[in-house]
């Protein structure tokens, strides 16, 4: 059965011009770039910085290159955060990412830094591109079910980032109040046991996380309390740092495969036992698991871009 999703990156970026414009500020380095983006038929915004701006081009139909509040370097390296419009995997998303990447590379020289990260946004190809709650509550749980795996996955500098931490850690979470004394299956049942009992895309929040700073975010899935938006978004914000099309597409792919795969095995009807990563059969259910997802992504025709093996990913 094939299955597809929107889609959208958030690219964070320390980047090294290949020489000249000494004089030229940020806002002309970001203007340089939507301007190269604009050159090859990819519409684009940049950031004046007159304003705060949270990403307002996200669900437009255009790139917004915009400067990332957490990075700060001297110069001459620039520092920005580019988000890519609303994509879904009906497109030639290898096409579009390449397109990217070729516009980025005419001016910079993308610099490897831990203190960069890849975000990648989903919502369903639906009517309101919207997930229910009830698909919201699969997706949570296994983000729970999963995480040590995850965590395997990811490549060290994610792992302890203040800025992607373990749902089960978010300070203020009801999740991390269950989980006191760690996991364990009898935690893991209590976990669903309350995952099923909220009644609201913010009560399901409110219990996932104490704040946006989480490996899955899910405080885009209700209406903002100021501005009553609401893109309906699940976001993974634990990406390697994203400096090529080959590493977007595999942290794109397993993002999807994983939610595709939590959308199917509805483990929060039946939890699973608890596996430790000192148990014997943790490695090997990893490398199951691991396998799955892969196939999972398949049905949005992007498993090819998940390497098969996970520590690749490391690398990604």
């Amino acid at each position: 059965m094939v299955r597809h999703f929107n889609f959208g990156v958030e690219i964070e970026a320390v980047a090294k011009p290949y020489g000249g414009g000494e004089s030229f500020t940020n806002v002309d380095w970001y203007r340089q770039l939507a301007q190269k983006l604009q050159n090859r038929g990819i519409e684009a915004v940049h950031d004046d910085n007159s304003k705060y701006s949270k990403h307002p081009e996200y669900y437009g139909g255009k790139w917004f290159v915009t400067r990332d509040g957490s990075l700060k370097r001297p110069r001459p390296f620039v520092c920005m955060e580019v988000v890519s419009p609303r994509l879904d995997t009906t497109q030639h998303i290898t096409q579009i990412l390449s397109d990217f990447w070729e516009a980025m590379r005419v001016h910079f020289n993308p610099q490897r830094d831990i203190s960069c990260g890849g975000h990648v946004h989903v919502t369903p190809v639906s009517r309101n591109n919207k997930f229910s709650l009830r698909t919201l509550k699969k997706i949570a749980f296994a983000t729970l079910v999963y995480e040590d795996f995850i965590a395997d996955m990811l490549p060290p500098a994610r792992r302890e980032n203040k800025y992607c931490t373990q749902n089960s850690r978010s300070e203020s979470s009801g999740l991390r109040d269950t989980l006191t004394w760690g996991k364990t299956t009898a935690g893991l049942a209590e976990a669903a046991r309350l995952i099923q009992s909220q009644k609201t895309e913010m009560e399901l929040c409110l219990y996932m996380q104490g704040n946006r700073y989480v490996l899955w975010n899910f405080q885009n899935i209700f209406p903002n309390p100021k501005t009553g938006r609401c893109t309906g978004t699940v976001e993974f914000r634990g990406g390697n740092q994203f400096l090529s099309t080959k590493g977007t597409l595999a942290w794109v792919a397993f993002v999807l495969g994983f939610i595709s795969l939590a959308m199917d095995e509805d483990l929060i009807r039946n939890p699973p036992p608890y596996v430790h990563p000192t148990d014997p059969a943790y490695e090997a259910q990893l490398q199951s698991w691991w396998k799955r997802v892969r196939k999972a992504a398949k049905k949005s025709k992007m498993g090819r871009h998940m390497p098969e093996d996970y520590k690749r990913m490391h690398m990604r």
